[in-house]
């Protein structure tokens, strides 16, 4: 726009016979409005001359990527850094006429009737790993108690049950396993009992069995006291002695569940009072 505030304005002298000031408003507001509109054409030709760029104009760069009719020229595409990050994911769903009307040579149809999605490049290497019409499934499992991995690979893996476990099925695919009690539990306590000497005639007072008959029992369930200190079967315990003034002696114990006996790591004395808790199994 020209620079119309060269153009000299033509509003009512103070020394002409009018009343200049009021008679000017309305002169005024049509100047008003003409700065605004040249205002606003200044900036939308700014915005259109930045858009030039290097092409020499807008249409100019308007040609090489739109065609006529306004659609985006192939060529346009295939020249331009294509990367399908930047594409959303298909979301129809391909019905039985849509088939029937899909052409696959027509580029411009496929993308509106296909459903897609992107894929990451570690998803489809993963998917090259799947056998077409692939129905079996590959399990391996990590367990503690054995130094390799179990792995079953193309065969049928069985869920059995066992005395505290039990499997259901219900349809159409789940699987449930059910808690049970096992029978192998089932044991009464013996508590605060005196053991007797492995030698009666001539105790060591190392040697001990849990009753006169060596009542067996369940395994890692014997708990021994000596002077009211629990002993420990790993590792030594101080063990204070039965006299006035005690003194201190490292004591643990070893088991033997299935013969009903135990042994102390170290002799005690006659004034020491040692007792025993263990488990029986009823089954």
């Amino acid at each position: 726009m020209p620079n119309i505030s060269l153009i000299p304005e033509v509003l009512y002298d103070p020394l002409q016979p009018y009343q200049w000031i009021y008679d000017n408003l309305p002169l005024e507001n049509i100047l008003l409005r003409q700065e605004l509109i040249n205002t606003a054409v200044d900036i939308n030709t700014n915005i259109l001359v930045d858009s030039i760029g290097t092409a020499g104009t807008l249409s100019n760069r308007l040609n090489q990527s739109l065609e006529d009719s306004g659609y985006l020229k192939i060529s346009a595409i295939d020249v331009s850094d294509h990367n399908i990050a930047f594409h959303a994911d298909g979301a129809r769903t391909l019905t039985a006429s849509d088939i029937s009307l899909i052409d696959p040579l027509d580029v411009y149809q496929l993308p509106s009737i296909v459903p897609f999605v992107r894929m990451l490049e570690a998803e489809r290497d993963k998917l090259l790993l799947v056998s077409d019409e692939a129905t079996s499934l590959r399990l391996q499992l990590f367990t503690e108690d054995i130094s390799n991995t179990v792995l079953f690979d193309d065969e049928i893996v069985e869920l059995v049950d066992t005395d505290t476990i039990s499997w259901e099925i219900e349809e159409p695919n789940k699987i449930k396993a059910r808690m049970t009690f096992p029978s192998s539990a089932a044991h009464s306590h013996n508590y605060n009992l005196t053991p007797v000497h492995a030698n009666i005639v001539t105790p060591d007072y190392i040697n001990y069995k849990t009753t006169s008959v060596s009542t067996v029992y369940v395994e890692n369930s014997l708990r021994v006291y000596i002077n009211g200190v629990r002993l420990n079967e790993d590792d030594l315990v101080y063990v204070p002695s039965a006299a006035a003034s005690p003194t201190f002696t490292q004591l643990k114990f070893t088991e033997n569940f299935s013969a009903g006996t135990f042994a102390l790591s170290s002799a005690i004395t006659a004034a020491d009072v040692i007792k025993i808790d263990f488990d029986i199994s009823l089954v």
